[in-house]
């Protein structure tokens, strides 16, 4: 699920913004929450992983 999500920004982000060669509609409804889930989700897990390892030292 992460990669696909990544793959959508980059998509976005690139080829359609930084390029100019594209342009994709913005994810609608149920989609849009969920790529903003596994996105949090990535970000959200690294960081108590750190912090855990800060603690444990």
């Amino acid at each position: 699920m992460g990669y696909c999500v990544a793959l959508y920004f980059a998509k976005l982000l690139v080829w359609d913004k930084i390029l100019g060669l594209g342009s994709t509609d913005a994810l609608p409804g149920f989609a849009a929450i969920t790529a903003n889930l596994v996105v949090s989700f990535y970000f959200a897990k690294r960081g108590f992983e750190n912090v855990a390892r800060i603690i444990k030292r």
